[in-house]
């Protein structure tokens, strides 16, 4: 079992337990103790878990992957003005990927108006509402679907994304820690994500502010990779200094 596969299989155990002792982790992963401290030191310094003795507890401030329909009981007031604000930013006749999520499905809403769009998504149900407006041209990248999130995320997706040329893309966040790095629970999402951000010309991250201030299992990019942070008012201000100071374009709505 590769490191990264052994540290999910960790944390999944210690996020359904609350805990987990390093005898149980080493049963469970088939490797010597002496592996599983190493490897609870490692997770320990990325900030996924908290030592204690014996073993290790979850750190209260991580994120795990949440349903979609949950996630469409949250913020959709504030996910509907980030999503107008979103779109003031694509032309006509542009090539826009649209990550999957609530939110970028309420930037899909707003795109119908626009004409002569190529939209490209890896998300199912947003390709899914997209697909019968005629003045739009729908891709949808294809990849393995999550059954809870309806979004496609393997190599397929990923070498999909690779052979875009997009003027602009939108990506959702699930996680944004203090140093101001992006992050998810899943790492083949981690990766699907980071293909979209490379294949456009224009990024621009889309989130509300529960997000800020948590932390998931695989980092993605820093918020310096975006061209421009769209959140919903109410911020920390001391974040927003944080955000200015490190040179992030942040824009409230």
């Amino acid at each position: 079992m590769f490191q990264l596969d052994r540290h999910k299989k960790i944390y999944d155990y210690i996020v359904k337990n609350k805990n987990a002792t390093v005898n149980e982790l080493a049963d469970i992963c088939e490797v010597a103790t002496m592996t599983i401290r190493r490897d609870l030191d490692k997770m320990e310094k990325d900030g996924l878990i908290t030592r204690v003795f014996g073993g290790a507890v979850i750190d209260s401030s991580m994120v795990k992957e949440v349903d979609y329909e949950d996630k469409e009981k949250c913020y959709m007031e504030e996910k509907v003005r980030i999503a107008k604000e979103a779109v003031k930013l694509v032309n006509d006749n542009s090539i826009v990927i649209l990550d999957a999520g609530t939110t970028c499905m309420e930037i899909a809403k707003q795109l119908v108006d626009k004409n002569n769009l190529k939209v490209i998504t890896t998300d199912i149900l947003i390709a899914a509402y997209l697909m019968k407006y005629e003045n739009l041209e729908v891709y949808c990248t294809g990849g393995r679907i999550q059954r809870n999130t309806g979004s496609c995320l393997d190599t397929y997706t990923i070498d999909f994304l690779n052979n875009i040329n997009a003027d602009i893309c939108f990506v959702g966040a699930s996680a944004i820690n203090q140093n101001l790095e992006l992050s998810t629970f899943v790492p083949n999402k981690a990766k699907v994500k980071q293909a979209m951000i490379e294949a456009a010309m224009h990024r621009v991250l889309v989130t509300d502010n529960s997000k800020f201030n948590k932390r998931s299992f695989t980092k993605i990019r820093s918020l310096k990779n975006f061209e421009i942070v769209i959140a919903n008012e109410g911020l920390d201000e001391e974040l927003i200094k944080k955000m200015e100071d490190e040179g992030v374009n942040i824009k409230l709505v």
